[in-house]
């Protein structure tokens, strides 16, 4: 490359660099506040907004690069044309060619990423993306329940859990209450339990472990009572 071409180079790179750290934080603060939001609401852990934001850089950086380019060589351009330069270059017997080398070679290398990036990469992260926020809204991440308090979870379901380790993963000291339109009504302790997905994203399973059934009716008497070494409860979220 030669003076010329670096000088263009250097021109064109400075507000395509400044473009691109400015849009992405813009987009990123936006995003950011509703994902503060979003993650609050359900009770998960701050760590998961940053890495959520972290899988949405790929898609801003695939709308910023375009952008960044375009403003990059219209300002560099500008320049030229402000300072006189344009001129000089002209009256040397430079084309509009020679100097659109530079812009070119930019321009192939940026379509590259972008094609890499809109291609491959963004979604790849636009599915860990969805992931996270599939784990928050069925309390995969364990942080959906507060520990040692009665949660209501909808009009006809309390839970209750003693201990949570491995982020949520391991729950012991369980009680959970269940009432069905019917009039029935399902209360169940157990000294494990586990969430578990379902291929229904409102849906999850709670597992129990080790525990003691109690099923109240107007049909019945007296109460239903069974023990049992696993049940799984369907909870709709």
């Amino acid at each position: 490359m030669t003076a010329l071409d670096r000088y263009m180079a250097r021109l064109i790179a400075v507000p395509l660099i400044s473009t691109l750290l400015i849009s992405a934080m813009l987009l990123i603060l936006d995003r950011m506040l509703r994902l503060f939001d979003f993650v609050a609401s359900e009770g998960g852990p701050v760590s998961v907004v940053w890495r959520m934001l972290a899988n949405l850089l790929p898609e801003y950086l695939g709308l910023g690069i375009p952008v960044g380019l375009m403003l990059g060589i219209l300002l560099a351009f500008r320049r030229l044309a402000t300072s006189s330069e344009l001129d000089v270059l002209r009256a040397v017997g430079m084309s509009y060619g020679r100097m659109l080398r530079v812009p070119f070679m930019f321009a192939i290398a940026l379509a590259g990423l972008n094609l890499a990036i809109v291609g491959f990469i963004q979604p790849l992260a636009r599915y860990n993306y969805e992931g996270l926020r599939f784990e928050l809204r069925t309390g995969a991440l364990g942080a959906s329940i507060k520990v040692g308090e009665f949660t209501n979870m909808g009009d006809r379901m309390t839970l209750r859990i003693e201990e949570s380790r491995n982020e949520g993963t391991d729950l012991s000291g369980i009680f959970v209450s269940a009432r069905a339109p019917n009039g029935d009504i399902v209360s169940a302790t157990a000294e494990k339990g586990q969430f578990l997905r379902t291929d229904d994203p409102d849906v999850i399973i709670f597992r129990l472990t080790k525990g003691t059934l109690i099923h109240q009716s107007p049909k019945f008497k007296v109460p239903r009572v069974l023990t049992f070494d696993a049940h799984d409860l369907p909870i709709d979220l």
